[in-house]
């Protein structure tokens, strides 16, 4: 490991280092080390970089680049920033701005020579203009981008744009009047790369290095994708989940604005650094105070600006953006006014371990309203016993609470895991993972408890009734296999309420397919199968239910119902595909 900070820092890296844990903090709780923390999660190498009063305070390299080498991850190794590249390419299209070769306000269309988004239904209303693809309120489809291993073929940028082979991903298309909502686009960004390559004339990685990186001071980073061979021998290589490399090393990402950049955690740190000096008034290199503003405005939604994520502690304004590649994660936060933040960067893709660096710094460092700080207050045993039991959370929704050796801990019906409460007041308990506070207020009218969710700094509470252990919900039907005792409990909740969020076709879909990513197919087939039962005009409905008995083999059940799907929308090309595939087997 290497590292580099003054000898006042010292202790505070020790500090930092020792300090890891959730975004609460109570009086007396334990603290987890760095590099135990990242032989828990299984992170080979991680890079960080400490802002204080607007400099750079430390930095510093935790375990390897690589496990089958064991080198070093020093402060010159260079990670792939994932969607941290967005920021950056950000500020080099404002630049542009600021210069007068672009218009905010502009159809994207005027700019794009070599390629044109295609016009549509959505497009005849408002047009896409840079504000809306930097907010991600352009409408514009694909989340992210896979990337493509060492012995795939790169497409070129049109070809991802139009979705064709060998690109891996689908055409970037606007399915949504622009301007009206927020919806992550990576595939926006990449429209904004093909616009500023038109406007330029050069390469994107040769617009960004004049426009930006070499400006700032960034002279490790790079969106050249494939990575230069001189710099390979810098670069960390990419671990999954499951701990298996990524193959090749790293993948190459030609979708080089939204995810291409390969960088240093001091590289981000200086960026970071010239975000805050911009909005002081101190620096004009990039760009102006007054674009600076904008991009730290709130545009559609109240969290997102133009390139940057903007998150308000209370009082506090933050900002900063997160990033995954695959078999990378990393993330890059700051105060917008008090001159403090981190970058962490790891080869590995657990963002869990990165929150809990980040909240150890923002606790060492004492940044404002960051951490949640409560005095430690002992259990009254007393109460468990009264307290304990069950609560409505929501019409299809159940909270257990449930004591073990004078410990509390509360329990969602679809969560695997129990959070523990402790005492904070008298009558207030939290969790360490940073959610509401809980209070159990007596319920006047018939007794019995009622568990309160307490918003801070508003006068809103979440009030959650007790209710007898025989009460259940309908998916908690499902859960027994008790199917249609769960059909009955769903219909009647429909019939009550047909707006009920919970029983909504997109939240039932949801479940469906994070049942499935857990391999849990019965009872994603179950959920599933119940939305189309209570939505049998929707075509998705019969789709995802398909999908599910694909999981589970059942392939003329699965037949059935994409033909079912495509009765209703002829039009939809996935069902097509999918029963071509099951034709075969």
């Amino acid at each position: 490991m290497t590292t580099s900070a003054p000898e006042s820092e010292k202790e505070k890296i020790l500090l930092v280092e020792n300090g890891l844990g959730g975004p609460v903090f109570i009086e007396g709780d334990s603290t987890w080390a760095i590099e135990s923390r990242m032989a828990y999660y299984g992170v080979p190498g991680l890079s960080i970089a400490v802002i204080k009063d607007g400099k750079i305070a430390w930095m510093k390299g935790y375990g390897v680049m690589n496990k089958g080498t064991n080198d070093s991850v020093r402060t010159q190794t260079l990670f792939q920033a994932g969607s941290i590249s967005k920021p950056v390419a950000a500020y080099g299209a404002l630049h542009l701005v600021d210069q007068g070769k672009i218009n905010l306000d502009s159809n994207v269309n005027v700019y794009l020579k070599s390629w044109k988004l295609p016009e549509n239904e959505f497009t005849a209303k408002k047009k896409v203009m840079l504000k809306h693809i930097l907010s991600h309120t352009g409408g514009l489809t694909v989340h992210g981008f896979l990337g493509y291993s060492s012995d795939l073929t790169v497409p070129t940028l049109i070809q991802i744009l139009d979705g064709v082979p060998p690109a891996n991903s689908p055409a970037i298309r606007v399915d949504k009047v622009p301007g009206e909502s927020f919806r992550y686009s990576g595939g926006g960004y990449t429209v904004m790369q093909q616009m500023l390559i038109d406007v330029e004339g050069k390469s994107f990685p040769m617009i960004m290095k004049e426009n930006v990186l070499e400006p700032l001071g960034m002279t490790h980073s790079t969106y050249d994708q494939p990575l230069p061979a001189d710099q390979t021998k810098l670069a960390a290589s990419g671990y999954l989940p499951n701990g298996t490399m990524t193959k090749g090393g790293y993948h190459t990402y030609p979708e080089m604005a939204a995810a291409g950049l390969w960088t240093t955690s001091e590289d981000l740190a200086k960026f970071a650094i010239n975000v805050q000096e911009t909005v002081q008034g101190k620096s004009t290199t990039i760009l102006s105070k007054a674009m600076i503003d904008k991009m730290l405005t709130p545009f559609v939604s109240d969290d997102e600006g133009l390139g940057l994520f903007i998150m308000k502690k209370n009082n506090e304004v933050y900002f900063g953006h997160n990033g995954w590649d695959e078999g990378f994660s990393s993330e890059m936060i700051a105060h917008r006014d008090k001159g403090y933040g981190v970058v962490v960067l790891t080869n590995s893709n657990h963002p869990e371990l990165i929150s809990e660096v980040i909240n150890a710094v923002a606790r060492i460092y004492d940044w404002a309203d960051y951490i949640k700080r409560f005095p430690k207050v002992n259990m009254d045993t007393t109460v468990l016993a009264l307290i304990a039991g069950r609560y409505y959370n929501g019409s299809d929704g159940m909270i257990r609470i449930y004591n073990t050796n004078s410990r509390l801990f509360l329990k969602y019906i679809r969560s695997e895991q129990s959070l523990e409460l402790f005492r904070i007041t008298d009558s207030t308990y939290i969790s360490h993972n940073g959610g509401l506070p809980v209070q159990f207020k007596r319920n006047p009218i018939d007794g019995k408890m009622n568990l309160v969710f307490v918003e801070e700094q508003k006068p809103i509470s979440f009030v959650h009734p007790q209710v007898s252990e025989e009460t259940k919900v309908p998916y908690e039907y499902l859960l027994e296999g008790k199917f249609e005792l769960a059909k009955i409990g769903y219909r009647a909740l429909l019939k009550a309420n047909p707006k009920d969020g919970a029983i909504n076709e997109k939240n039932l879909s949801s479940q469906g397919y994070n049942l499935m990513s857990k391999k849990k197919y019965q009872l994603a087939k179950d959920i599933l199968n119940m939305n189309m039962i209570l939505y049998p005009k929707s075509a998705n409905t019969y789709d995802s239910y398909a999908e599910a008995c694909m999981n589970l083999g059942m392939i003329d059940e699965a037949v059935l119902n994409y033909k079912k799907s495509l009765a209703i929308d002829p039009t939809n090309k996935k069902a097509e595909e999918k029963l071509k595939v099951l034709k075969k087997i």
